[in-house]
């Protein structure tokens, strides 16, 4: 039985569109900790503030990868390599 062989692939990376998400992420985390959250231990900001960003993050690459067509991965070429 012969292998098919070993495939590779490039990716596009949207660099400006990656930087854009992650800065708004952390822009509307600071506005809801600054308006919700009142009198806590710093710890428990820093913990809010990265449970926050992560989920907001990890949302707005999933809707503009799939619901707005809108790639921040991008798959460019699949080859061959033997």
């Amino acid at each position: 039985m012969s292998r098919g062989g070993i495939y590779a692939m490039w990716t596009m990376v949207d660099v400006r569109l990656l930087v854009s998400l992650a800065l708004l992420c952390v822009g509307i985390t600071l506005l809801l900790l600054g308006l919700l959250v009142r009198r806590r231990v710093c710890h428990e900001y820093v913990t809010l503030f990265v449970a926050i960003s992560a989920i907001l993050f990890g949302v707005g690459f999933w809707l503009l990868q799939t619901v707005f067509d809108y790639p921040i991965l991008l798959e460019r070429d699949f080859f061959l390599l033997r």
